[in-house]
């Protein structure tokens, strides 16, 4: 319990300690609620959106948690950059924009006439002791947002069943299969080189209905104010930028090292750089080949491209 109290003394501040913590009764004197670990409030007289916004609070905990499970098995560069912006985001918010605003959260000024209620009408805010300027949840979410977004809009192909006339049901379905199963995986990047139109889709609204609503539910649950979350969002997308830059230059740098271990066989470069080649057949045929001319995709009039179909099927 006194080394409990000792790291929670190294980690305040004090513009930021709240009027009911002393070193005596600790978190146990918080009057909104329970502190959580992690730095989350499950507010008096919980209601089912708490629970909702306590589940949504741990998100970007578990992110890096199953990151690094996945990187035991991997042990894989992809993986490992996730877990290395995660140790950036959190170090540059925690040592440096925090103790630069020093911004108390909801609540640490205590009950007072227009002081921030619940929907009960009772005074609410939070039970955590450190400064609430950045909201680090929300910056580690709309970082992995954001990264989500820039490694799959770059891997980005037509859909197959938009480049050929033939429409095999069966191999559709198989493909759709397939597909599925190769995008399985718990690191907020592409798990492929080259992904298709549906695949981005459903991928990142995957990782945005995992991680979009995170800044909303930390001012559910009065840990942070509109103001901190915002910020919080701002920083992650950011820093996201950054770290993509730098990421995509390492991976293009080291494409010739794609499948080699390093560090005595301990890690394995497997985020590969882009990579695709448009491959062409005669409609009817089974042989792919290498398309040798060069290729450009323009918009037309939806009526044009019924008509060339159209025109198509009449010539053969």
């Amino acid at each position: 319990r006194i080394c409990r109290f000792e790291l929670s003394k190294f980690s305040m501040r004090e513009e930021c300690i709240p009027w009911w913590y002393n070193a005596t009764i600790g978190f146990e004197g918080c009057p909104y609620g329970r502190r959580l670990p992690g730095d989350v409030t499950l507010p008096n007289d919980t209601r089912f959106i708490d629970w909702v916004a306590v589940v949504y609070s741990y998100i970007p905990f578990v992110v890096p948690v199953l990151v690094f499970a996945e990187l035991l098995c991997t042990r894989g560069t992809r993986q490992l950059s996730v877990l290395l912006f995660t140790g950036m985001t959190t170090l540059m918010n925690e040592l440096l924009v925090k103790p630069f605003f020093a911004t108390a959260r909801p609540g640490a000024f205590g009950p007072a006439p227009g002081a921030l209620t619940d929907s009960f009408g009772q005074p609410a805010g939070s039970c955590n002791t450190t400064c609430g300027m950045p909201s680090s949840h929300s910056t580690m979410a709309i970082g992995f947002l954001m990264l989500t977004m820039f490694d799959g809009i770059i891997r980005l192909k037509p859909d197959s069943n938009v480049l050929t006339q033939d429409r095999d049901e069966v191999e559709m379905q198989q493909r759709l299969k397939k597909m599925l199963q190769e995008m399985i995986s718990a690191t907020p990047l592409s798990p492929k080189q080259v992904m298709s139109n549906t695949e981005f889709l459903g991928f990142y609204f995957f990782w945005q209905l995992l991680l979009g609503p995170v800044p909303l539910m930390r001012v559910v649950l009065h840990d942070h104010t509109a103001a901190q979350v915002c910020l919080g969002g701002m920083l992650g997308a950011v820093y996201a930028v950054l770290w993509f830059r730098f990421t995509i230059y390492m991976i293009n740098r080291y494409k010739h090292k794609v499948g080699h271990w390093f560090f005595c066989g301990l890690l394995k470069h497997n985020y590969a750089p882009v990579a695709m080649r448009v491959m062409a057949r005669p409609s009817g045929q089974n042989t792919w080949q290498e398309l040798q001319w060069d290729a450009k995709i323009e918009e037309v009039e939806a009526e044009n491209v019924e008509t060339g179909a159209a025109s198509s099927e009449e010539t053969e």
